[in-house]
């Protein structure tokens, strides 16, 4: 299947330009601005406009991270999904994508993201690199300042900007990513309504999310769409089966998807899982 959505991307452009009576060919349009917390630390915000954008309509956004290398993917599997708008089969909703993205190199990502997206400081006994960046006090459990940046600068600056259904913010995140939008649903969600979480990092800090169970009655509607490979790391594939037997037992108010791919692995789930969340999260029609 994930074969099947790269050869997508690369017969793109043969789609738009000789099925015109068929596909949407009209281009998006990608803002990319800078912006700067407290801390001093940069960030990208890139904002990327469905095709027929009217500034006085209303429209739904996703939130996705890790977009220093992620933005091309969530990017193009949203086009191709939108392209056969206009077919009742396939009725997308019109999405704003936000992307945030770390500014610099691939170590400078790793460190952002290392701190931005783990809730608490890393506390194992084992020494443990990502990307380089070792894991320790210092360089760990940044997420509630996040979160706030979130809310605060990022939300706001988007919402001043354009017509923002606030009630149905989504977020999209991998890995980390996912730890912190599985986070955010926990402890902030009135945040985020939809939920795209790809191969979550459940494990973190022996898997201390999942220790009270009481944020999984709470009586917050939302929908979440949840995937990994059959072929992820045992670190990572426990802790998620203990946390969907966690959510189709004890919550009534969430609409929960699950999906496992077969022989795919951390980072070769993103492409087709990232397509089916969104459809699953944004096809009219799943919505009615």
């Amino acid at each position: 299947m994930t074969y099947r959505i790269l050869l997508f991307f690369v017969l793109l452009p043969s789609l738009v330009s000789g099925q015109n009576h068929t596909f949407d060919s009209s281009q998006p349009t990608t803002i990319t601005k800078e912006i700067t917390r407290e801390t001093g630390k940069v960030y990208e915000v890139i904002i990327t406009l469905p095709p027929d954008y009217q500034a006085n309509k209303e429209y739904q956004v996703l939130y996705y991270l890790d977009a220093w290398w992620l933005r091309d993917l969530v990017q193009g599997c949203y086009r191709i999904k939108s392209l056969s708008n206009k077919s009742l089969a396939n009725n997308m909703e019109e999405l704003i994508l936000v992307g945030i993205s770390s500014v610099g190199n691939e170590e400078d990502w790793n460190r952002q993201r290392n701190m931005d997206f783990t809730p608490s400081k890393y506390n194992g006994k084992l020494v443990v690199n990502f990307g380089k960046i070792q894991l320790h006090e210092s360089t760990t459990g940044g997420a509630d300042s996040f979160l706030t940046f979130l809310k605060d600068e990022v939300f706001t600056m988007v919402e001043s900007e354009y017509k923002i259904s606030k009630s149905k913010r989504g977020i999209l995140g991998h890995s980390y990513g996912g730890l912190l939008g599985f986070y955010a649903y926990k402890t902030h969600p009135e945040m985020f309504s939809n939920y795209i979480l790809l191969a979550p990092s459940i494990w973190w800090n022996q898997s201390k999310l999942l220790i009270n169970e009481e944020f999984l009655l709470k009586e917050t509607d939302a929908i979440m769409f949840i995937a990994i490979g059959t072929n992820e790391i045992r670190m990572i594939r426990e802790p998620m089966a203990v946390l969907v037997e966690k959510l189709n037992e004890k919550n009534s108010k969430i609409n929960f998807i699950y999906k496992q791919y077969e022989n795919e692995d951390h980072h070769s789930v993103l492409p087709q899982s990232i397509y089916d969340g969104l459809e699953n999260l944004y096809t009219k029609s799943n919505n009615d």
